[in-house]
């Protein structure tokens, strides 16, 4: 049987093979023959041919071609994709630093979209997302299976637009329904920077883009000025980014030609990247670490645990260890240009320590053993709060319109915090607006509450910096940092 297919299918076709090892393979690909490369391809194209012909309805060539490239890629891990046209050019716009949407940074988990984060102070953060939810509706499509290129392309779109997302979030048996108005998305590297006390200084990073290393030094270059001697780097919610400013993040506090990390890949090799500069801060240093920590976060993370220059304070983060290559196909005629993000390689922290997940098949087992990411020196869980109590909360956007109307009614000073008076204003508001609650669960929740209402007020009359210092007498991970730090003074 002659096969007829159009050219474009023929070339992108055998550019994928290549990318996976096919006709181009390494030489250590395993026994596979170059005959049975080429009868796998030709299978392929048989099966395609056959689709085309008689298939009961009409189906368009990208559309199986398409389908095909996503379901080999996706066989392999969940970071490796097929980038169509829109696809490729949203991911070129994110990379700029400054787009349309809502502002989380998504992950595909067990063939769901998962929110590792949401980025501070965006239409996503205020709307209450958490790490951990899982979507499971974008505007009503079921996201099962789709990829999370497909997925940023349904949720971003244009300012002041609104997006529809159902989530489920794990200890909360009903779904949550978020209806967010997207707005610009751009937010600095670094989001807070100042003095905790006479000599310990505070910086939260929270991505890694181009200009993270002389952000955090000039953050750190300006504390010194005004005393400080000691650091925490706040790294919770931080999902990584580019991977050379890791690198460079790092090398601010590790001696010249200290590893940072190692990646291993079949096809690219090992390669060691080390530091270059002399240190430039050498003071005691804590790093804050927690689930919602990922990619070029945990690198510096476990660079400065392995090379003992820190001491890591948090719980265990996300474990989202490898490196995606970034291809440009090129454009095909009549369809547009793609691109693929293919898995090359692993991180290994410089004792050797593998961060990503993935290389447990059992990942996804609440009994698994947690080998991923990084274990922090000093474990620190949040409070605990009623779950499900707070998402209704959440959902019903309580925390939004009460920060809403107090803000209107009230002056908010400099060091503000919901103190009892607040808390009774805010259950006064619960009642009027005819919304249930059990007492005890209220009382079991109080630490959230408090958070979630200075976020709330803090947002609409604070700057990131403010709303920091506001929190941190209240944070039980930055008041482990200073007692550690403090103990270390006392000797």
């Amino acid at each position: 049987m002659k096969k007829y297919i159009p050219a474009w299918v023929a070339v992108l076709l055998a550019s994928a093979m290549i990318l996976t090892g096919g006709f181009l393979a390494t030489p250590d690909a395993g026994a596979e023959t170059a005959t049975e490369r080429s009868s796998s391809l030709e299978l392929f194209l048989d099966v395609y041919s056959m689709t085309r012909s008689t298939y009961v309805d009409s189906v368009e060539s990208v559309e199986l071609v398409e389908s095909a490239i996503r379901g080999m890629l996706r066989s392999l891990d969940p970071n490796s994709v097929l980038l169509t046209p829109a696809e490729y050019e949203n991911l070129q716009i994110q990379l700029q630093g400054s787009f349309e949407g809502v502002g989380i940074t998504i992950g595909q988990r067990e063939g769901w979209l998962t929110v590792i984060s949401p980025l501070e102070g965006t239409p996503a953060s205020r709307a209450g997302m958490r790490g951990g939810d899982r979507i499971v509706l974008v505007d009503g499509e079921p996201t099962e299976d789709m990829s999370t290129n497909e997925a940023v392309s349904h949720i971003r779109g244009p300012e002041g637009t609104t997006v529809d997302l159902t989530v489920i979030r794990p200890g909360v048996r009903d779904s949550l329904e978020f209806e967010i108005v997207r707005g610009v998305i751009d937010y600095p590297s670094v989001s807070a920077s100042f003095m905790l006390d006479d000599s310990i200084g505070y910086v939260r990073l929270s991505r890694f883009s181009r200009e993270s290393a002389s952000d955090v030094y000039q953050a750190i270059d300006t504390l010194r000025e005004v005393g400080a001697s000691n650091l925490i780097l706040d790294l919770r919610g931080n999902s990584g980014g580019l991977f050379a400013p890791a690198v460079d993040v790092a090398d601010i506090f590790l001696p010249s030609g200290s590893m940072v990390v190692t990646t291993r890949g079949k096809a690219v090799g090992e390669t060691s990247y080390f530091t270059e500069r002399r240190t430039m801060y050498d003071g005691r240093l804590v790093v804050l670490v927690d689930r919602g920590s990922a990619s070029s976060a945990e690198i510096v993370a476990g660079a400065l645990k392995d090379n003992e220059a820190a001491t890591v304070i948090g719980t265990r983060t996300f474990g989202k260890g490898s490196v995606q290559n970034l291809t440009d196909m090129g454009v095909y005629p009549g369809l547009g240009r793609y691109g693929v993000k293919l898995t090359t390689a692993r991180y290994y922290t410089p004792r050797g320590h593998s961060i990503d997940r993935t290389l447990r098949d059992d990942f996804m087992d609440p009994d698994a053993e947690r080998t991923w990411g990084i274990e922090p020196d000093l474990e620190v869980q949040p409070a605990e709060f009623d779950s499900r109590f707070v998402s209704e909360l959440e959902r019903e956007a309580m925390f939004f319109r009460f920060a809403t109307e107090f803000t209107l009614e009230h002056e908010v000073p400099d060091g503000f915090w919901p103190d009892t008076e607040v808390i009774e204003e805010f259950r006064d508001f619960l009642s009027e607006e005819d919304f249930y609650f059990d007492e005890d669960h209220f009382a079991a929740s109080l630490p959230y509450l408090e958070r979630a209402l200075l976020r709330e007020i803090a947002f609409r009359v604070w700057n990131m910096d403010t709303y920091y210092r506001a929190i941190a007498p209240h944070d039980e991970h930055i008041q482990a940092a200073l007692e550690c730090l403090r103990a270390e003074d006392r000797g």
